[in-house]
């Protein structure tokens, strides 16, 4: 068993991997913290949460971050995941290396480590698996760079892409987090989409970079992304853009995608004219792939769909921590689409 500590149980990440680990036969949750529902019972987290319907809670009570760093200290919990904001653990760790080191594995859902500092890897399963298994520490990647770079990982490792790499992606709400802001209200988001931090600003962007230079030219590919913040709680859609190396047609791309992810248990290739749905992955681990090139075959273009808080931050982190643990890949993350 895995006795984990949650840090940040009452966001959105936080929710959604309590959801997939009450039903996972090797995780315990020994810990609930979160700055604002400290002392508080878990069933408060989120209407019709851990009821009990009639029975004892499923999860502790949540308690405070200092309460947490005890407890990993007297060895209560020997898995911290994290699920709070960009920064906040980084900042933890820097006032007291204990967190860091008292854990037998450690699962950041923030960005703090993603550049693989700290001893971290890079928890994007399909690219790192054998880095993976047993690591003790583990940064789980952005959601917006899961779908871009599954989109276009085929292409990358066989070298193809040597040129600039435009992504554009739309995104449902839940991405921006659970904290309550102005622009990300019912009534500023109902029948509209948006963009923002269009061009090179966003933070994804030299995540991405990192994930596409990693094979094939000497060169590092340079890295546009358009996000788009649209009407739906959840969900991403993400589309794939790059001059080609030479020409490729695209019966040969689809049959490289298709070689690439065949023995993958979560990304499933479409076929030749069928493109990705946020409804077909919502609520579960997987991901839709699609691929096809144009202008001639100069130019590939690649789309793929994913859930923002499962593959994108909380299944993932389910799949990454199976491999921590040497536990199947998929244990826990048998969960088929909820399409209404």
């Amino acid at each position: 068993m895995a006795r984990v500590a949650l840090l940040g149980a009452s966001g959105y990440a936080g929710l959604e991997f309590l959801r997939l680990a009450r039903r996972h036969p090797g995780i315990t949750i020994t810990a609930l913290a979160s700055r604002e529902w400290a002392g508080q019972p878990a069933s408060c987290l989120a209407p019709g949460f851990d009821t009990g319907r009639g029975e004892a809670s499923q999860f502790p009570a949540i308690i405070s971050l200092e309460a947490i760093a005890d407890l990993l200290g007297r060895g209560t919990c020997d898995t911290l995941v994290s699920a709070l904001p960009h920064g906040a653990l980084a900042g933890l760790v820097a006032g007291n290396p204990a967190w860091i080191e008292a854990p037998t594995r450690i699962l950041d859902l923030s960005a703090d480590w993603r550049d693989e500092s700290m001893g971290f890897v890079y928890g994007l399963t399909e690219k790192n698996r054998a880095r993976l298994h047993l690591t003790p520490r583990v940064a789980n990647p952005g959601c917006y760079p899961t779908a871009a770079t599954l989109a276009l990982l085929p292409a990358v490792e066989a070298g193809w892409v040597t040129g600039a790499v435009m992504v554009s992606a739309l995104s449902g709400v839940t991405g921006a987090g659970r904290r309550a802001v102005l622009s990300n209200s019912f009534a500023e988001l109902a029948g509209s989409a948006s963009f923002y931090k269009v061009g090179e600003i966003h933070s994804h962007v030299s995540e991405m970079t990192r994930n596409f230079a990693s094979y094939g030219a000497n060169t590092t590919p340079s890295v546009a992304f358009a996000p788009q913040l649209v009407p739906m709680s959840r969900g991403i859609l993400a589309t794939v853009s790059t001059p080609l190396s030479q020409p490729i047609h695209e019966t040969l791309a689809r049959e490289r995608y298709i070689e690439r992810y065949a023995d993958e248990s979560f990304v499933t290739v479409l076929p030749a004219g069928e493109w990705p749905d946020t409804r077909a992955v919502h609520g579960t681990n997987q991901v839709q792939v699609a691929v096809t090139t144009v202008h001639c075959g100069r130019t590939l273009l690649a789309t793929a769909a994913i859930d923002n808080l499962v593959k994108g931050a909380a299944g993932q982190a389910i799949q990454n921590l199976n491999l921590m643990t040497g536990w199947p890949e998929a244990t826990g993350l048998d969960l088929e689409a909820r399409a209404w």
